[in-house]
């Protein structure tokens, strides 16, 4: 009994220091990162950043985009951040993968305070008259214009994701452990683990030996993957001028990079007054509005209803006795609206199959709707296992209906063509070859109607006439190019983004295939 009571003293003894031990690896990063007195700082690097959701293929990488130049500026003290970036497109041809396509070089600010998110737009660039495009009076008067307003981010996901990113930084994750009671734990080669909640999630950090923080994990969430994991790892910390800071940072969200950066400089307190904008306090204290809600149709032909009203559009095609929907965007909110819209213009008749043009997230974030709305997902073969994930997918942060049907995945594939139809109708999906967009593109073309629909691959101009970027005519080749492979016969094009459907003289107008070949 004595030997037995030594031995658990002794134990008792030894996890005792450990906690000790852990617990004051908090308080040594505090010290090694010079928490207290560092109140504000200003970062600068360069790398890349990732488009989140819009891979070549479902199981790649993000698709990278070089940036030349990142800044940030961080106040612990009013919890506020204000992150620019300038991200660089040389060449006109993007990279494999998804994102607005653009050319030459591009800012983006994003700022976040307390509660409030807001995106800050450049101030318009001077532009120069180019024949066809836009006069010299046009160009002259975009000297001098007044900048655009700050654009209010009201839904709360933005607020909560770029709070965790401020309190992932090394010194905010140190401070907010302090400030919200966290806990610690062992953790591998001597590190420690510790958890606190803050904005309504846990986050979790990892320190070092050395007092670093080697990464800080938490969770968001998307309503596509459910509750995603987002993490920074840092590396190689590095004296700048009396703060230490890591010279390597990693954000991932999903498990894929979507920022990387080399950090060059790094200022202790630095003047930080970041002020919440009135029109963005004005949005936020304002009924929430639900345009992602609104959905207009318009008939293209008998039993084809075009679904527009919003940023992404969708296509119903009536069958002999159930209906047919292409694409359910965004959110479940839309997917909803989408799928309510088509039973409104069709009473009577069940949504059966739902067809996913391609599988980056804007365009697939409502097929969690139709998993519960017990419909058959026909989708790339490609997409298979990604559609199987989502189905499953936890959804505890912001339960969808989904999480509470648990509808099956009955998930059907398509390899380069396939054919939906009965005795009133055939549709036919054709998977796009060529096109860096995404390797799993399919146009949605109804021969007897003489219509094709699609995403992405050709967004007309606002106006007929007006030219493309040279990516987005790139893509708009590609598109011509396949209908003549197929040797399809299109009269309409119903695109899934843009303000109106075009025929096909637009597109080989827009798409640079009918202009004249060039003389020596």
């Amino acid at each position: 009994m004595r030997k037995i009571l030594v031995v658990s003293a002794c134990v008792l003894a030894l996890t005792a220091a450990a906690s000790a031990q852990q617990a004051g690896a908090l308080q040594t990063a505090a010290t090694t990162l010079g928490v207290a007195t560092v109140n504000t700082l200003e970062i600068t690097g360069s790398g890349r950043n990732f488009a989140l959701g819009q891979n070549y293929t479902a199981n790649e990488p993000w698709p990278a985009i070089t940036v030349p130049t990142y800044t940030a500026l961080v106040n612990y003290q009013t919890a506020s951040m204000r992150q620019e970036l300038v991200r660089d497109q040389p060449s006109p041809t993007m990279p494999r993968g998804g994102g607005a396509p653009f050319m030459g070089q591009q800012r983006q600010i994003q700022v976040v305070s307390g509660e409030f998110a807001w995106n800050v737009p450049p101030p318009a660039a001077p532009v120069a008259p180019e024949a066809g495009r836009v006069s010299l009076d046009q160009a002259l008067a975009t000297v001098g214009a007044r900048p655009p307003a700050p654009a209010a981010q009201p839904a709360a996901a933005n607020q909560v994701e770029r709070m965790l990113w401020l309190h992932a930084t090394p010194q905010g994750f140190v401070k907010a452990a302090m400030a919200n009671n966290a806990t610690t734990r062992g953790g591998r080669n001597n590190s420690t683990e510790v958890s606190f909640t803050v904005s309504g999630r846990q986050v979790t950090g990892v320190i070092n030996a050395q007092g670093h923080v080697e990464s800080v994990r938490s969770m968001i969430y998307h309503p596509i993957v459910g509750d995603m994991p987002i993490e920074a790892r840092y590396t190689n910390y590095k004296d700048f001028g009396g703060v230490l800071f890591p010279t390597n940072v990693v954000q991932l969200q999903d498990g894929y990079p979507t920022l990387e950066l080399t950090i060059s400089a790094v200022k202790a307190n630095p003047a930080v007054a970041i002020t919440v904008p009135d029109n963005v306090r004005a949005a936020a204290a304002a009924p929430a509005a639900a345009p992602v809600q609104t959905v207009t149709n318009q008939l293209l032909a008998p039993g084809v209803q075009y679904l527009t009203g919003g940023s992404h559009h969708s296509l119903v095609v009536e069958m002999r006795d159930h209906l047919v929907v292409v694409d359910l965007p965004l959110a479940q909110a839309r997917a909803e609206a989408v799928l309510g819209k088509a039973k409104e213009l069709f009473p009577n008749k069940p949504v059966r199959y739902v067809v996913t043009g391609h599988h980056h997230w804007d365009h697939l974030g409502g097929i969690r709707e139709a998993f519960a709305e017990g419909a058959r997902i026909v989708t790339h073969q490609s997409n298979k296992a990604l559609l199987e994930r989502v189905a499953k997918a936890p959804h505890t942060l912001s339960p969808d209906r989904q999480a509470t049907v648990k509808g099956k995945a009955q998930i059907e594939t398509v390899a380069a063509m396939r054919e939906l139809k009965d005795a009133t109708r055939t549709i036919q999906l054709h998977l796009m070859t060529g096109l860096d967009h995404t390797g799993d593109m399919l146009m949605v073309y109804l021969p007897a109607e003489k219509i094709l629909a699609l995403a992405d691959a050709y967004t007309p101009p606002g106006q007929a006439g007006q030219a493309l970027t040279p990516p987005a005519r790139a893509f708009a080749k590609n598109l011509y190019d396949n209908i003549q492979r197929l040797k399809l016969d299109v009269t309409t094009i119903a695109p899934f983004h843009g303000n109106r459907t075009v025929t096909m003289a637009d597109l080989t107008r827009d798409s640079g295939a009918g202009a004249a070949p060039a003389t020596n």
